[in-house]
C-alpha cells in the first residue's frame, strides 16, 4: 500500500468483467479506494464492500457491514460478500474558492469528492485536531478505543472554548437556489452536509429510523412545536420525518448548535437542527 497504494492492483484486475472488492479499512481508507478506482478504466465498475477497521465505520454501518470487525470468520464474510445485494450510493463534487481578501497562504484541498459527509465549524476544528494528533504521534492511535476517546478529549476541550460560536453569522446557504435564514434561528456552531444518514461513529443527525419516526409521529403528534425551519423550505419537523437514502439524489443539511453530542457520538436530536434537503451538483454513482 505505500508503493502506489491501491492502483497496481486495480490495474491488474480491471480487465475482469465481473469481481467485487473488499476493502479493510475505515471510511477514509474506503474513500481513497474510490478515489483510485476513479481513474481507472474498468470493463465493469467492480462493487466495494467494506471490513470496518476504523474508528467511525460510518459507511459500513449504513451498508449493514457493522460499526466495527469483531473477530468474525473472514470465510464466512467473503460468503455474505459473494450473497450481498448491490446499491448505488450518490458521490458529490465540491469546489473552493478564494475571497477576493485571503492572503494566500491556504492549505490545499486535499479531495474534493464527498463520499459521506463534508462539515465545517465545530466538528470539523476536532476533526482537524484528532488528525493533526494522530500524524504527530501515531503511536497514541492505535485502537478503536483510544481514537474514540481523544476525539471525546478534544470535543470537551471545544465545548469549553467554543471557537465556533456563533457560526451562522457568518456564513450563507443556498439550497436549490432558496437563501436560508439560518441568522434568526438558534445559536450554531456547525454546519453539515450528509450523504449518509451516519456520522460521528453511528449518530443520526438527519433523523432516526423509519420505525422510531413512527413511534414518535404518533407520540408527539399533539405538541406544539416550533416548525419554522428557514424562509422558503419546509419545517424542521417536516423534515425530520423525511427518509434519508444513500442514493437518492439528495445531500442533507443540517446545523449543530453545539459540540457536546459530536465529542460522545452520540445521537441528540435536541441538539440538531433539520435545514433542508438540497438537490445540489450530482456526481456519479458508485
Amino acid at each position: 500500500m505505500s508503493d502506489g497504494g491501491f492502483f497496481p492492483g486495480l490495474q491488474f484486475f480491471k480487465d475482469l468483467p465481473r469481481f467485487r472488492i473488499l476493502c479493510c479499512g475505515g471510511d477514509g481508507t474506503v474513500g481513497w479506494l474510490l478515489e483510485s478506482m476513479d481513474k481507472v478504466h474498468f470493463v465493469n465498475r467492480p462493487p466495494v464492500a467494506v471490513l470496518p477497521l476504523g474508528t467511525g465505520n460510518d459507511l459500513a454501518r449504513c451498508l449493514r457491514w457493522g460499526g466495527g470487525y469483531e473477530g468474525e470468520n473472514l470465510k464466512k464474510i467473503l460468503q455474505y460478500i459473494s450473497n450481498s445485494s448491490i446499491v448505488l450510493m450518490d458521490r458529490w463534487q465540491i469546489e473552493f474558492s478564494a475571497t477576493d481578501d485571503a492572503d494566500g497562504n491556504l492549505d490545499p484541498v486535499p479531495c474534493n469528492f464527498v463520499n459521506n459527509y463534508f462539515s465545517i465549524g465545530v466538528d470539523a476544528s476536532i476533526a482537524h485536531r484528532f488528525h493533526v494528533m494522530r500524524e504527530r504521534h501515531p503511536e497514541k492511535f492505535n485502537s478503536r478505543m483510544k481514537n474514540k476517546l481523544w476525539y471525546f478529549e478534544f470535543g470537551t476541550s471545544e465545548t469549553l472554548s467554543a471557537t465556533c460560536k456563533n457560526l451562522h453569522e457568518n456564513i450563507d446557504i443556498m439550497c436549490d437556489g432558496v437563501a436560508l435564514d439560518i441568522s434568526s434561528g438558534p445559536s450554531l456552531e456547525g454546519i453539515a452536509l450528509l450523504n449518509i444518514p451516519s456520522i460521528y461513529g453511528g449518530s443520526n443527525l438527519w433523523g432516526d429510523t423509519p420505525r422510531i419516526k413512527k413511534r414518535k409521529k404518533t407520540s408527539h403528534s399533539s405538541r406544539d412545536r416550533d416548525r419554522e425551519c428557514s424562509s422558503g423550505s419546509m419545517s424542521s419537523n417536516d423534515l425530520s420525518l423525511m427518509f434519508q437514502d444513500v442514493g437518492d439524489n439528495l445531500i442533507e443539511v443540517v446545523g449543530l448548535m453545539n459540540s457536546i453530542h459530536v465529542a460522545q457520538t452520540l445521537p441528540d436530536a435536541n441538539r440538531r437542527r433539520a435545514l433542508d434537503a438540497a438537490s445540489l451538483y450530482y456526481c456519479n454513482n458508485t
